[in-house]
């Protein structure tokens, strides 16, 4: 079976005006192909989805991200079928947003993780099952501390990254939690690290090997705003960063943050068979195709990411995808 990850979907601010425009569609209607053809597609949702224009009454942002409504049938439409909520945007409307997200997406079916009306709600996993193949989703953010769930108050599941012991221990008594229910896929969600930088640093690696080690079989990174490369650690996929997948945001000459990727990884019950990237060129508030130049400079910078991490990039002649070198089996 085959499970699609996007990296970060903002509706709000520039995309909301759009959406309010040209229709629902408009921001990934594009690439919706590629999306629904999965038989699981996860994102990061890097917004609330809300009317309230009450902002987050904590310390000052420079950035309140806030979709309208209708957005949600963006991710509906597009076919996503799973979001990780522990990012620094979540609860940019408040309590009042995040709620207002919560029932959105429970209205369309949409299972969630990473953020809730208490702690333990933002520790649950979200789990599903596709192609008779069990996952299971728990999500972490290490920023926007005030945002922080807890026993009684609303919120996202925090984690202080720099306590790497800390970390570690929250990272397995997740995986318990999945274990528990009989995943067979257990994903680790991490929206982490500063943006705009061209690799994880040797901090995030080990804990991610040490997620893996432990037992989790795919680690779904984000926040970076550009994409990093992928690590095929124990025969199990590492996504440090999947980048953004739509935004309204300026574009970096240096670092071209409008060349994204999205990422399929082709599953059997018990190994990864294969990771395939396809590119994605985002404008106008909208994420498309690539085009065969803009897919060149995006396989330049990933064949570069995937070396440095010791995974090998084969690029197709046309150069509308990617895979990677068949990974190792993962284990049962």
């Amino acid at each position: 079976m085959r499970v699609i990850f996007g990296g970060d979907v903002m509706l709000g601010r520039g995309v909301g005006a759009v959406i309010r425009r040209e229709g629902t569609t408009w921001p990934l209607g594009e690439i919706a192909g590629w999306m629904r053809s999965a038989d699981l597609c996860i994102v990061n949702l890097e917004c609330a989805i809300t009317a309230s224009k009450r902002e987050w009454e904590g310390e000052p942002k420079v950035f309140y991200f806030g979709a309208p409504p209708e957005s949600v049938h963006a991710l509906v439409d597009a076919g996503v079928d799973l979001v990780s909520l522990s990012n620094n945007h979540t609860l940019d409307f408040g309590v009042t947003g995040l709620n207002d997200t919560l029932r959105y997406l429970d209205r369309h079916g949409i299972r969630h993780c990473g953020a809730g009306p208490n702690l333990a709600s933002a520790l649950a996993p979200a789990n599903v099952e596709a192609a008779g193949i069990r996952f299971g989703m728990t999500a972490f953010c290490d920023h926007q501390s005030d945002f922080a769930a807890q026993a009684k108050r609303p919120g996202i599941a925090w984690l202080d990254l720099d306590d790497e012991a800390g970390a570690i221990a929250a990272f397995a008594g997740a995986l318990a939690m999945q274990q528990q229910r009989g995943v067979d896929w257990p994903i680790l969600s991490l929206h982490w690290g500063p943006n705009m930088v061209w690799a994880p640093s040797q901090q995030f690696r080990r804990l991610a090997h040490a997620a893996i080690d432990m037992g989790w079989k795919i680690l779904f990174g984000h926040s970076a705003h550009i994409f990093h490369g992928i690590e095929i650690y124990s025969g199990c996929p590492i996504l440090y960063a999947a980048g953004d997948l739509v935004d309204d945001y300026w574009v970096d000459p240096v670092f071209l943050n409008d060349h994204q990727l999205l990422f399929e990884l082709s599953l059997t019950r018990s190994s990864l068979q294969q990771v395939r990237v396809l590119p994605v060129f985002i404008e106008d508030c909208q994420a498309r195709p690539a085009t065969p130049a803009q897919a060149r400079t995006i396989w330049r910078r990933m064949e570069r990411a995937c070396a440095e991490l010791g995974s090998k990039l084969q690029v197709s002649k046309d150069q509308s995808e990617a895979m990677l070198a068949r990974p190792q089996d993962a284990g049962g």
